[in-house]
């Protein structure tokens, strides 16, 4: 599905699902095929990266569902602590900001070793100043997430993997601020979805679903939009 856009901001409409989606890092449960499909770019050129990555979303009373399919030759990670550091390895990343409030967003990063990272973002940059600070508060999780992962081919091995898979189920009443709990069809949250691959230690490529330009993801103005369907 290719996004809508309002403006410069791209938007994703969200298909509603009437059960829940059976998470195996597969997607072999078939209402993946109902759900929307959208493509990571450069994050910072905004053209295609060297390695294609899609999501794909959907919801339903309780959860928001995403899949992130990654093409890769050389899937790693040896980070095996919740909230370690994962983003300076391998991982997929979901920024989600249910209330509109532009300096206050949650972060749901997962690694190819089904690792998370979650933390509610404060942050104090603008467009006007893109350099300002920001924090991460690590005591908050997202509780009730579900998550798995499935790799194609060998693990920590370089050149031998095709690629790699996340899902995620988001519960709701985790994301605080949202005017609707659960969201009603037709509700508009800020979104950005990111991926960071790692093809040798210590070197970065970063992809991003709406392209913040600079080698950052902490740009909400640079946020795409989710729209909650029918």
């Amino acid at each position: 599905m290719t996004p809508l856009h309002e403006g410069e901001r791209p938007i994703v409409v969200c298909p509603y699902l009437a059960r829940e989606i059976e998470l195996n890092g597969r997607l072999e449960d078939p209402l993946w095929q109902r759900a929307a499909a959208i493509e990571l770019v450069d994050a910072v050129s905004g053209r295609p990266g060297r390695f294609s990555t899609s999501v794909r979303l959907a919801w339903s009373s309780t959860c928001l569902y995403a899949a992130f399919i990654c093409e890769d030759d050389y899937v790693w990670g040896d980070i095996a602590e919740h909230d370690g550091l994962i983003y300076d390895q391998e991982c997929v990343e979901i920024f989600i900001n249910p209330s509109g409030c532009p300096h206050t967003y949650f972060e749901i990063n997962l690694s190819p070793k089904n690792v998370v990272f979650d933390a509610c973002i404060l942050n104090d940059r603008t467009a006007a100043n893109p350099d300002g600070p920001f924090t991460g508060l690590h005591c908050w999780e997202a509780a009730g997430l579900r998550t798995a992962v499935s790799i194609q081919g060998e693990v920590d091995t370089p050149g031998a993997a095709r690629g790699w898979i996340a899902e995620y189920a988001l519960p709701f009443r985790a994301l605080y601020g949202a005017s609707h709990q659960p969201p009603l069809p037709g509700d508009l949250w800020r979104v950005n979805f990111y991926r960071i691959d790692s093809p040798r230690r210590g070197e970065q490529e970063l992809y991003a679903w709406n392209p913040v330009l600079r080698p950052t993801f902490h740009l909400p103005w640079r946020f795409g939009s989710l729209r909650f369907g029918a």
